[in-house]
């Protein structure tokens, strides 16, 4: 999760990935506290993320940034405590607010949510489903082709709206139904151009809900649909175009249940970031 020291790009590395996908070099940072520079990955496997800011934990110091919010809770908490409390009467008081926060950390607290800058879409879709929902056009991990058709369905009756016309989930979903086909759909669209997202004040209360206002601005700056879906040997990792199914240059499997079989690539979505606006940049709701 960050930003590849080699080529620049966003990425967000799934569960075993230690290395950016565009040029194939293992992540690399300086720590901000300590300065010292270290891999993403160890004897003992990928480093630790921290699951308040997505950062990882330096190996050396155990920081992840200073600007995570864990470090503005302690300090919160000390002040809550002082005068009553002070470090003079307890000197590992620190330590016993890190102890706190720790297990804050463990109950699984969510990350508050955070917007594009540019465009105004939920980081969860930016940096995850975004890429996920473009891969449905290609027939890429769905479910089956009914869930392919129906999201396709809702994508295309929203890009057929006039410019100008305004959506609500709430509005256009169907009734008895969460409305996340078109949830889905209207994010996609704000990411091409077509819709927009504005705060609308309810009229019934001081609370603000989005609405989606059809338009033609064209693709975000920071939207990167290349090499979407990557083609593989499991066994030497050498890449091949869609469609190809087994590795050529791999000898056939000498052992095992399938032994005689040539090794059969395997499709899976690359690790660079489909949004590759940097995650720092994103903003509070």
């Amino acid at each position: 999760m960050g930003t590849c020291w080699n080529c620049g790009s966003q990425v967000t590395l799934s569960k075993d990935q230690t290395e950016c996908d565009n040029c194939h070099e293992t992540l690399y940072y300086y720590c901000n506290n300590c300065k010292e520079g270290f891999e993403i990955k160890s004897k003992k496997g990928k480093l630790e993320v921290c699951p308040f800011c997505s950062y990882f934990k330096c190996p050396n110091c155990g920081v992840c940034s200073w600007s995570c919010k864990r470090y503005d809770w302690e300090k919160e908490f000390l002040k809550i405590l002082r005068p009553e409390i002070t470090q003079a009467g307890f000197p590992n008081l620190p330590e016993k607010v890190r102890k706190i926060v720790d297990y804050i950390e463990l109950q699984k607290i969510s990350i508050d949510r955070l917007n594009c800058p540019e465009r105004g879409v939920p980081i969860s879709y930016a940096k995850n489903r975004i890429k996920s929902l473009l891969a449905k056009f290609e027939g890429f991990r769905v479910k089956d082709v009914p869930d392919r058709e129906a999201f396709l369905k809702r994508f295309d009756e929203i890009s057929k709206k006039g410019v100008g016309s305004i959506c609500a989930i709430s509005n256009v979903r169907e009734k008895g139904s969460y409305g996340q086909e078109y949830r889905d759909a209207f994010n996609l669209t704000v990411c091409l151009g077509k819709y927009e997202i504005k705060k609308v004040k309810h009229p019934e209360s001081d609370n603000y809900y989005d609405v989606f206002v059809r338009c033609e601005k064209g693709h975000c700056k920071y939207l990167n649909i290349d090499n979407l879906i990557i083609n593989e040997c499991p066994n030497c990792k050498s890449r091949y175009p869609r469609g190809k199914k087994y590795c050529p240059k791999c000898p056939s499997k000498q052992k095992g249940k399938n032994k005689g079989e040539l090794w059969k690539l395997k499709e899976r979505l690359n690790n660079i970031d489909t949004c590759q606006c940097y995650r720092g940049d994103f903003i509070r709701d």
